[in-house]
């Protein structure tokens, strides 16, 4: 049998994924409601990609749905603001207060946010 250390623990993903500590999450569905009462579900990040975030939420999010996601990273001076698509959401069923775990896909981020994006990603990957 041969080993392979070429190939990825995770050979679907495109980007390495990493977990910030402190960073500070907003995630706002959009939606008629969401758009009157910018309601942030978001409770904490648990890990970030070049491609996206996983979050953990207060509420269930639909598949599909778009949200607005901010991200502000410790010691970096502005935050990071995207549009992004729910990939998935699981709810937690070991955790007592109701939370859900969920994917997002980054789908629209201006440049200079990006570029932050990546000097972040660079700093936790190296």
């Amino acid at each position: 049998m041969s080993v392979d250390f070429h190939r990825s623990a995770e050979p679907r993903r495109k980007h390495k994924r990493f977990t910030p500590p402190r960073t500070v999450v907003v995630c706002v569905p959009r939606g008629f409601w969401s758009s009157m009462l910018h309601r942030n579900v978001a409770l904490q990040v648990r890990d970030v990609s070049l491609g996206g975030a996983q979050i953990v939420a207060a509420q269930a999010l639909r598949p599909g749905v778009k949200t607005d996601l901010t991200l502000q990273f410790p010691g970096f001076p502005r935050p990071v603001a995207a549009e992004a698509d729910v990939r998935w959401c699981r709810r937690d069923t070991l955790s007592l207060t109701p939370r859900w775990t969920a994917g997002l896909t980054f789908k629209r981020i201006a440049p200079d946010h990006e570029a932050q994006l990546k000097d972040v990603d660079r700093t936790y990957l190296g």
